[in-house]
């Protein structure tokens, strides 16, 4: 049966104002109600329940104390930083006063004790380069320290801060931590126990070594580091001149030559290069960081520099021969076992000790735990003491051995250095 004409026209009309094609069904989870607002909270997380899936945050610059519990679920972004202790800037969605699910959350701004500022980088080269009068404190281990440091840099370390400042240091003098990455708060505890000597012009420098390295800055190692001779020693100058006069066991591989046999020498021996100038040393330091020895290092001065030092030097054939051989640490473990464990073959646990930003932007270990070496004194209960602990990876990882089997716990750690793609990370294989 045909419409009317005139049938046809309202119904038409009526389809144009209230719509008479199927509505798509929305999910509740999917709706936004229009009453929901969007607020921030700053503070320090105090508890979180992943049964209930409930962080309660202890809201910064309130007196008294106010604590807010935020919702969360599994499309919260940044739920690796919920972690109690730690500074946070959560976002949430409220409908109204009673709840509220975070949406995002990002690590806090690190505080300094007061008076204590923070220093970036270039800051620091343009007054390097100025000879600007300042002390720049170096607050890793002697160790560390050693092998590769900043320019000028004094070793103190945070935990005997106190005890090892020199009495001869104006309490006026213009005092510089730095650590070993971005994150670390070891410089921030040594700059606390600085303004409480009674120190006035103190700064910590933003991204540390890590940062400084990536600038394309130069590093120095000690000079107690290469007598020591447990490390591949570059000399870049020409070979007519080390037949001449070189520091002792040094090896001749000129700068020209460097890139062609960089894969000759060992991925995880500690680098330290030398010769007639800076950039001569620069130029090798950049060809060795982009291959991956990040904590590569020159003499201090170059060769002259070696010399006015009043350090011996021998001369005669040259070596070229790279022997170097790399002695097991203490609560050290190979790669092979290391993947084992990261592969169930072997038990055991792997501690991630890497800060929260190196895992965003890097990359994951698989089957790991991740608790920062910053973290890992305050949050050590949540490791089980039955268990063997195997940390990840580097210089921190060691650290965070050490520290674990002070503590009672059976821990390993891997020296070298992961590799990440940029949404997971694993230990190299030696071939």
């Amino acid at each position: 049966m045909k419409l009317p004409y005139t049938s046809c026209f309202f119904f038409l009309l009526i389809c144009f104002f209230i719509g008479c094609a199927p509505q798509n069904r929305v999910n509740d989870d999917q709706k936004t109600p229009s009453s929901a607002k969007i607020q921030t909270y700053k503070g320090t997380i105090v508890a979180k329940s992943n049964r209930k899936q409930t962080i309660t945050l202890k809201i910064s610059g309130n007196k008294p104390d106010k604590e807010k519990v935020i919702d969360f679920d599994y499309r919260t972004r940044g739920i690796e930083y919920s972690v109690r202790g730690k500074q946070v800037k959560i976002t949430c969605k409220s409908g109204n006063n009673k709840t509220c699910k975070a949406v995002t959350i990002e690590p806090g701004e690190t505080t300094y004790a007061s008076g204590v500022r923070p220093i970036t980088i270039r800051q620091l080269k343009k007054m390097i380069d100025a000879h600007r009068d300042f002390i720049l404190i170096d607050t890793r281990s002697a160790a560390e320290y050693s092998r590769c440091h900043l320019p000028s840099a004094l070793s103190i370390e945070a935990c005997g801060a106190t005890k090892s400042f020199p009495q001869s240091i104006d309490r006026d003098a213009m005092l510089i931590f730095y650590c070993g990455w971005p994150d670390c708060h070891r410089s921030i505890s040594a700059s606390k126990k600085a303004a409480q000597k009674g120190f006035s012009d103190i700064h910590v420098l933003q991204g540390g070594l890590q940062t400084w390295v990536k600038e394309g800055y130069p590093t120095i190692a000690s000079d107690d580091f290469i007598l020591k001779r447990n490390l591949v020693l570059l000399d870049l100058r020409p070979t007519d001149k080390d037949k001449v006069r070189r520091i002792e066991g040094s090896i001749s591989l000129p700068l020209e030559q460097l890139a062609g046999w960089i894969e000759g020498i060992p991925n995880e021996a500690p680098v330290v290069v030398y010769g007639n100038h800076l950039g001569e040393s620069l130029s090798a330091l950049k060809i060795l960081r982009s291959s991956g020895f990040s904590r590569a290092a020159m003499v201090e001065g170059n060769f002259q520099g070696w010399v006015q030092r009043g350090n011996r030097v021998v001369s005669g054939p040259v070596q070229t021969a790279i022997t170097w051989v790399r002695p097991r640490l203490q609560g050290e473990v190979s790669a092979s076992r290391f993947i084992a464990v990261e592969r169930n073959k072997i038990r055991g646990v792997i501690l991630d000790v890497r800060t929260d930003k190196e895992l965003s932007t890097l990359g994951r270990l698989t089957n790991s735990i991740h608790i920062p070496l910053s973290s890992l004194e305050r949050r050590m209960d949540e490791l089980d003491k039955k268990q063997i602990i195997y940390c990840a990876a580097g210089p921190r990882a060691e650290l965070a051995g050490r520290v674990l089997r002070k503590r009672g716990y059976k821990a390993f750690f891997l020296a070298s250095d992961l590799q990440c793609d940029g949404k997971k990370c694993w230990a190299k294989q030696k071939p």
